[in-house]
């Protein structure tokens, strides 16, 4: 197991990186929302907020993944596998943070 350790600073990494990110996209969905009624609008964030915690989850296990798989499978080396899971990982969790932004004002019924 000489390959926990790249995978745990890719995972936290990518984990850190997409809450900040989620942090920044609460103002800009509270921007968005201006014109909402509160209800409607505290909805929709909630909604927003519950898929990106289950994004950067999913984000944070797929960066752990893939450097795994670049150290053991392609000999990458660990820093190497570290910098590009962190990258993807973060990728894969602001498309997902994206389309959460735009699924949960449908949901809430903002039109």
């Amino acid at each position: 197991m000489l390959n926990k350790t790249p995978a745990i600073i890719s995972a936290v990494s990518t984990i850190i990186l997409l809450v900040v990110f989620a942090i920044l996209s609460l103002f800009v969905s509270m921007l968005a929302l201006n014109g909402a009624s509160e209800s409607k609008g505290i909805t929709a964030m909630a909604i927003s907020v519950v898929c990106q915690g289950v994004g950067t989850i999913l984000a944070g296990v797929f960066a752990w993944w893939l450097t795994n798989l670049t150290i053991t499978k392609f000999n990458w080396n660990k820093v190497l596998a570290v910098v590009v899971a962190v990258i993807a990982g973060v990728v894969i969790g602001v498309v997902i943070s994206f389309l959460s932004l735009i699924v949960s004002i449908p949901i809430a019924g903002i039109q």
